[in-house]
C-alpha cells in the first residue's frame, strides 16, 4: 500500500517513522561536534577557569600545528586517499629551516655561506613541502600506485633525508643572528603572529 497513509511494519505511520529516522542520522552526522561539546562541558564544570582567556589561549597554541596538518589532510581523505607522509614532510622541512638559519649555504668554491633570511626560508620550505606532496601526487596517479604505498615509502625516505640533514639531533639556536640578518625565526609561532 503506497501514499502518505501507509503503515510501516510497526504499525506506526511512514512519515513519522522518516522523521525518526532523519533525527537519527542528522545526531549520527554531528556525533564528533556533539562529542566535543560534552568533553567541553565536562571540563567546564570540573575544571576551575578551563574557559578562562589565558585556558583558551594556550590550547589554540598547542592545536595549532596539527589543525594546519588536518586541513592538508583533509582534502586528501576527501578524495578517498591516505597521506602517511605528512609529518615525516613537516620535520624535513622544519630541518631545512633549521639548517639555513644555522648553518646556512654553504659555497666552498668561494669559501662563504650564505644566510638567508627568515622571509625567504618560509616560503622556501613551503615550496619544498609543496613539491613533496606534488611528487607524491604525481606517483600514485602516473604509475598507479596506492596512495598507501606511495606515502609509506615517502615518510620512510624523509625521515632518513631529515636525521640526515642534521646528524640525527636537533637545531639549536633558531633565534638567529642579527649580524647575518637571518632573526625573526623565534617570534613565529610564539603567540604574537
Amino acid at each position: 500500500m503506497k501514499g502518505n497513509n501507509a503503515m510501516t511494519m510497526a504499525g506506526q505511520p511512514a512519515k513519522a517513522f522518516n522523521s525518526r529516522e532523519s533525527i537519527i542520522l542528522l545526531l549520527l552526522k554531528l556525533r564528533t561536534f556533539i562529542a566535543l561539546f560534552l568533553i567541553v562541558g565536562f571540563f567546564a564544570i570540573t575544571v576551575p577557569d578551563f574557559l578562562a582567556l589565558g585556558s583558551l589561549v594556550i590550547m589554540v597554541k598547542h592545536i595549532a600545528i596539527n589543525a594546519f596538518l588536518a586541513l592538508g589532510i583533509t582534502f586528501v581523505i576527501i578524495t578517498a586517499g591516505i597521506d602517511l607522509s605528512i609529518g615525516a614532510t613537516l620535520g624535513l622541512c622544519g630541518m631545512i629551516a633549521g639548517w639555513l638559519i644555522t648553518k646556512g649555504i654553504v659555497l666552498p668554491m668561494f669559501g662563504i655561506a650564505i644566510f638567508p633570511s627568515v622571509w625567504v626560508i618560509v616560503p622556501l620550505v613551503l615550496l619544498v613541502g609543496g613539491l613533496i606532496g606534488a611528487a607524491n601526487g604525481w606517483i600514485i596517479t602516473r604509475y598507479n600506485v596506492a596512495p598507501f604505498i606511495c606515502t609509506l615509502g615517502t615518510m620512510y625516505i624523509l625521515r632518513g633525508a631529515a636525521m640526515l640533514t642534521s646528524g640525527g639531533e636537533t637545531f639549536p639556536g633558531l633565534q638567529g643572528n642579527p649580524l647575518l640578518g637571518n632573526t625573526g625565526f623565534d617570534r613565529i609561532g610564539a603567540g604574537t603572529l
